[in-house]
């Protein structure tokens, strides 16, 4: 569980490259993709295009990048972490506090930090699934395919 753990924190901040060929000529693929795309309507999913090939051998390079409000968040969230270790060590050290505060200071410091590692993995295979319903789409817009590996009669 901490290998895939550590494999989804890791996928929340990594640029991720990836190479699609077409069965199509330039300008249809791009209008074909381009359709696709719009009707899929990716929100949260950062990626750049560029096309190689001549006419017969065309594929479409996709590169994932990582929101910037994912590395700002991140951030954020190291900064309270900080301050709550703080705040849970003033209180703990601080001679005129009253039981409550030395206690709860601490106790939501250590919860904080328990919890971190379940919103990085939330956030990571959040990032991954919006991916693959992209890469999804630019494959069957590229390659014909129409119905899901899952969904195809036998």
């Amino acid at each position: 569980m901490q290998s895939e753990m550590r494999r989804l924190a890791k996928a929340l901040v990594e640029t991720r490259e990836e190479s699609f060929a077409s069965r199509h000529a330039l300008e249809e693929s791009k209008a074909r993709l381009d359709a696709a795309l719009a009707s899929l309507a990716p929100k949260d999913v950062r990626f750049e295009r560029s096309w190689r090939g001549d006419a017969g051998n065309v594929a479409l390079d996709v590169r994932f990048t990582p929101a910037p409000r994912t590395r700002r968040f991140l951030q954020a969230s190291s900064v309270v972490l900080l301050l709550l270790i703080a705040c849970g060590a003033w209180a703990f050290m601080a001679p005129g506090e009253d039981l409550p505060a030395r206690f709860l200071a601490p106790l939501f410091a250590v919860l904080g930090i328990l919890a971190f590692p379940f919103v990085a993995v939330a956030l990571g295979s959040q990032r991954e699934a919006e991916e693959a319903r992209v890469r999804r789409a630019i494959r069957r817009a590229l390659t014909d395919e129409d119905a899901p590996s899952g969904d195809r009669p036998r």
